[in-house]
């Protein structure tokens, strides 16, 4: 339990998030079908069902209790309801008990449930389609961001990093730090897989990706300000409606080392949501679950249809970060004592 002044506030405040977090989830089912669909949040305002379209009333769309209730059938086509709808909305449900369990009654919970729930967004769409949408990273680095000035405001030690003299944002710098590993890693899978064994140049495609990956950015930054200086938009074309990636488009990212563009930009929202350190632990662990998932589905689909089978490292990297937010310190006490600490033979130096 929190040692704050208001811990006896501390069980109302897990179950408010608990009520919240399904509440959410609902409203993240609408995200994850729509987004990677080129649909917009705003257009249609109500939910629909997705197999008939028809428009749902306020009785269907109670958090997995109109799915029980309605015994997993859309009241109008009568065609099933996926499990996905209330899975979704329990687990966000049971993500928020988590971080409320962490943080408590505290300014912090907040930040970290907003930034759950884009997790959870980014985590479902990217392992259905291979693609994780710019909005949501950007939402995710404007929170962590946010919850950095918050900190400094409340005068929260360890806001500030010196790097080179300069005294930077933790966010900031949790975002570079990550980023550019992925990055790094990004352009070295790619500078080998095109430049090499493509024989296209080694130094030439390593050029080619950190281009196209600056202008990437760039249009971003310059497309986003425009919401608050509206002028700048004339210098950038409006996306196209996202859809998700086809089965060609997946082959060919694989091919160019599938890594870099949304898990470099979902990398940047990460570390500035989590800070450097934290934003380590969370990449060892994301590479951990990456490899043990990817490694499981290839051997079944390898047995299954005799060939490989592309991973997302987006849902990895989200599950490393939430994983790294609850328990990164115990993680890493547990790793010191185990591994780092030696018995002592009950003998002391001396001159």
């Amino acid at each position: 339990m929190p040692n704050t002044p208001l811990a006896v506030y501390y069980i109302p405040v897990l179950i408010f998030a608990f009520i919240m977090g399904i509440n959410i989830g609902s409203f993240l089912n609408v995200v994850i079908w729509r987004l990677p669909r080129g649909g917009s949040l705003t257009t249609p305002t109500w939910s629909y069902c997705p197999k008939c379209e028809h428009q749902l009333s306020t009785l269907d769309l109670f958090p997995v209790f109109s799915f029980l209730a309605l015994g997993a059938k859309c009241r109008y086509c009568k065609e099933p309801i996926s499990w996905r709808y209330p899975g979704i909305e329990l687990l966000t449900g049971l993500l928020f008990l988590g971080i409320a369990w962490k943080f408590g009654c505290s300014w912090e919970t907040p930040f970290y449930c907003v930034a759950t729930a884009i997790w959870i967004s980014v985590f479902f769409i990217d392992l259905e389609h291979f693609v994780i949408p710019d909005g949501l990273n950007i939402l995710l680095v404007l929170v962590g961001i946010g919850h950095n000035i918050v900190a400094i405001i409340t005068k929260e030690p360890n806001q500030y990093r010196h790097v080179f003299g300069i005294n930077m944002l933790e966010s900031i710098f949790g975002l570079l730090l990550y980023a550019s590993i992925i990055y790094g890693i990004g352009l070295l899978a790619y500078m080998y897989l095109v430049g090499y064994r493509a024989s296209r140049g080694i130094f030439r495609s390593g050029g080619t990706y950190v281009k196209e990956n600056v202008m990437d950015w760039v249009y971003l930054c310059v497309y986003y300000l425009g919401v608050i200086i509206p002028p700048l938009r004339r210098f950038v074309e409006p996306p196209e409606p996202l859809v998700g990636a086809t089965q060609e488009e997946i082959e060919e990212d694989e091919e160019a080392g599938g890594m870099g563009g949304g898990d470099g930009k979902l990398a940047a929202g990460i570390g500035a949501t989590l800070y450097g350190p934290t934003a380590l632990m969370s990449l060892f662990l994301s590479l951990i679950i990456g490899v043990v998932y990817g490694v499981g589905l290839n051997v079944r689909n390898l047995k299954k249809l005799g060939t490989r089978t592309p991973i997302p490292f987006g849902p990895a990297m989200v599950a490393g970060a939430y994983i790294a937010l609850l328990f990164g310190a115990q993680i890493v006490n547990w790793y010191v004592k185990s591994f780092l600490t030696f018995p002592s033979d009950g003998t002391t130096g001396g001159g």
